[in-house]
């Protein structure tokens, strides 16, 4: 999940130490790889907006006519409030709500897919010793660095540090230790520890766990695994990415959804963005028969998308309607391992998400396979936006709470506060080479071709 170096993602580029062959180039990838990430601004301004995820006291549509001295409130009454007369919850089904829904069921799972093909690239022209090598220095170094560092950040904006001199040093080094010791407890750890980072670490995770297996399709193009990861894009009709492919999806969710429900990539998210990430680079091991697959079935894709999309929003309804979880998982707490709904639940959200993965895809194919000059720069600013704008995000919500601005209004110019100062800080951190390697922005090789990347390298 690291920005590109100045070159654009390649479709069958193949580099050895020699040669170079240059094929049909791809910079569809790339630009949603750009897209997806710039979604999460308004994202993560929105749900501190309608949802109040961030906390009650920055979220400017709480703090209003209704209750305009909810900050002066005691403990108590603001609980009172929140539980009496607060819409502003991941429960709400209203417009806005739903739309944020529906985004978050794809978006994630999207990136993770253009991960994996990332990663299909970068391993072909590395050993498994560098590749590893490299995950730990693209992936891990930003990740603790901007756990240490925004992290802190963030905790200081939402007043959760001591403001005296002597007592943020103490919070920021003691913030280091912590953070560093308990990042790899599930749930609690990537929760407090890493907080929207822990995307760098499913990522490494799941890069470690793979590489046994791209070692031996790269060793093996036309071996049997290599064969096997290709098969489901050669099925007739289409049964192979339609159907069977989605179905193992929902197998995940089968499995583990009942136990304990989806969170910042733990539970049965976990297993689930593993297997998009493993889609993503079968897509690319695919080649040819990903791309033909997806331009040739456009419109039956796009038609099952929206077919699938009905029955997530009638899913929805029905979570918000019985209390019971059915998107969310964690069924224990209502005394259900599995029933009829719960099984239907995990076939719908699955194919729903995959199948807007696909359109997604598809449609970047045919409109954004395109040159342009702007694409490097901003693949270059993709992952210091996304270290920076977390705390950022808190401060856009508390100038528009200070402001006065409610729903849109205040979405609007929190995004807008949100993308500027990521920007001013992405222009200053790509300047010198140790900000570059800690912000995990690529050198850049002037003396011979650049290597193809994306999201996952």
């Amino acid at each position: 999940m690291e920005p590109s170096n100045m070159k654009i993602q390649s479709y069958g580029m193949m580099e050895t130490p020699d040669v170079t062959t240059t094929k049909t180039r791809r910079h569809d990838i790339d630009w949603l790889r750009v897209i997806l990430f710039g979604l999460l601004i308004p994202f993560h301004v929105a749900i501190g907006v309608y949802w109040s995820t961030y906390g009650e006291e920055i979220n400017p549509n709480i703090v209003d006519e209704i209750n305009p001295n909810f900050s002066d409130l005691s403990d108590e009454e603001k609980s009172e409030f929140v539980e009496q007369g607060n819409d502003y919850t991941t429960e709400s089904v209203d417009f806005t709500s739903m739309i944020l829904h529906w985004m978050h069921q794809w978006r994630l799972a999207g990136l993770f897919m253009i991960s994996g093909m990332g990663t299909a690239f970068a391993f072909r022209r590395r050993t498994w010793g560098v590749f590893l090598k490299e995950r730990v220095t693209r992936l891990i170094v930003p990740m603790f660095f901007g756990a240490w560092t925004m992290g802190f950040a963030g905790s200081v904006i939402l007043g959760n540090e001591d403001m005296s001199p002597s007592g943020l040093t103490l919070g920021f080094l003691f913030g280091i230790i912590w953070r560093s010791l308990v990042f790899w407890v599930p749930i609690f750890g990537k929760l407090i520890a890493l907080g929207h980072l822990w995307f760098l670490w499913n990522l490494f995770q799941y890069s470690v766990l793979l590489t046994p297996v791209f070692h031996v399709v790269r060793n093996d193009p036309d071996g049997r695994l290599a064969r096997f990861l290709r098969a489901s894009f050669k099925l007739r009709g289409g049964i192979g990415v339609f159907v069977l492919l989605p179905l193992v999806l929902s197998l995940t969710e089968v499995l583990f959804k009942p136990w304990f429900p989806g969170f910042i990539g733990v539970g049965y998210e976990w297993f689930w963005f593993l297997v998009f990430f493993a889609f993503g680079y079968m897509c690319i091991t695919a080649k040819d028969e990903y791309y033909e697959f997806i331009e040739g079935r456009r419109t039956a894709i796009t038609v099952m998308t929206l077919l699938w999309t009905v029955a997530f929003v009638w899913l929805r309804l029905e979570q918000h309607h019985t209390g019971i979880p059915y998107v969310d998982g964690g069924w224990l707490e209502n005394k259900i391992i599995h029933n009829r709904m719960t099984i239907l639940a995990c076939v719908i959200h699955s194919f729903h998400a995959w199948f807007w993965c696909l359109a997604v895809f598809s449609w970047g194919a045919h409109l954004l396979n395109k040159p342009s000059q702007n694409l490097a720069y901003l693949n270059q600013g993709v992952y210091p936006f996304y270290i920076v704008h977390m705390p950022l995000t808190f401060s856009g919500l508390r100038v528009a709470t200070e402001l006065g601005l409610r729903d849109y209004p205040a979405v609007i110019l929190g995004t807008a506060f949100v993308v500027l100062t990521c920007w001013a800080f992405f222009e200053g951190v790509r300047r010198t080479k140790a900000t570059r390697f800690l912000f995990g922005i690529k050198e850049v090789q002037k003396t011979r071709p650049q290597s193809p990347i994306t999201c996952g390298e």
